[in-house]
């Protein structure tokens, strides 16, 4: 019997307009109402989940942020905060200046920009994001950040990845979250990590677990989930991964409240 569902947010239970599919919040309150636990897992920042959660008229029992480096209860209390090492994030920032990419950085709290971003790429819900021109000369400083985030293409990220991995084995981990951006997290943090941390915490087997996703960082939610569902827009490997694949969250939702029912 499922009673834990992990969610992902970009392009699964939000389009590409940060809309939720109509009906969907409707099937997630029935899996609430029936004793379910709904959990948000994304890469975006915590306060970005209870701005989803409060249109959906729903608090799940934790938010899994920045993709598993950051796990808070619905009390708002921090169960897991990962960061990387001042020391190992300096050398980075120095680093990456070898490519010519925009490179992102955010602690618990805010998203940190070198310069404004053109208009209409900011896409959070609540925009906490600063900009500091002397970004490179206060991370690791001022600024303990848990998340590098580089805009550029797959070419570009091959050779980052490529070229720093080995370096920095150990200490950080490199994962492509869209074809345009690659992030830099503490070394074993993961959706799937975390999601094993709640499951402990919730005394949630893997048979009682769904994950729902549709990208690279999704694929260890579904090594951790018992069932998992990909969006039929996800990349091929994502998809093969997948138990099922599905075109919306509400199809998932509306499976797993039909085999609830059968019980």
């Amino acid at each position: 019997m499922t009673n834990l569902v992990a969610c992902d947010l970009d392009g699964t239970l939000l389009d590409k307009q940060n809309r939720i599919m109509a009906g969907t919040k409707d099937v997630i309150q029935a899996f609430h109402h029936a004793g379910g636990s709904f959990m948000i897992a994304t890469g975006r920042l915590d306060h970005d989940i209870v701005y989803v959660e409060n249109q959906l008229g729903i608090a799940g029992e934790f938010r899994i942020s920045q993709n598993g480096a950051v796990i808070k209860d619905k009390e708002n209390r921090i169960l897991l905060k990962k960061e990387i090492h001042s020391d190992v994030a300096q050398r980075l920032m120095r680093d990456l200046k070898e490519w010519d990419v925009r490179i992102e950085v955010s602690d618990i709290n805010h998203r940190y920009f070198p310069s404004p971003r053109k208009e209409g790429e900011v896409a959070e819900f609540i925009d906490s994001s600063i900009i500091e021109p002397d970004l490179e000369q206060k991370v690791g400083v001022q600024i303990q950040p848990i998340i590098f985030l580089i805009f550029g293409d797959v070419g570009i990220f091959a050779e980052i990845k490529q070229s720093l991995s080995k370096k920095y084995d150990g200490y950080v981990d490199f994962i492509a979250t869209s074809p345009h951006t690659l992030e830099i997290l503490p070394h074993g943090v993961s959706k799937g990590t975390a999601l094993e941390k709640t499951m402990e915490k919730l005394k949630a087997n893997s048979k009682q677990v769904v994950a729902i996703g549709d990208s690279e960082n999704d694929l260890s939610l579904f090594d951790v989930a018992g069932y998992s569902f990909a969006m039929e827009h996800a990349p091929e490997a994502v998809k093969q991964k997948a138990t099922v694949v599905k075109t919306s969250v509400k199809t998932c939702m509306e499976e797993i409240l039909e085999q609830l029912k059968s019980k």
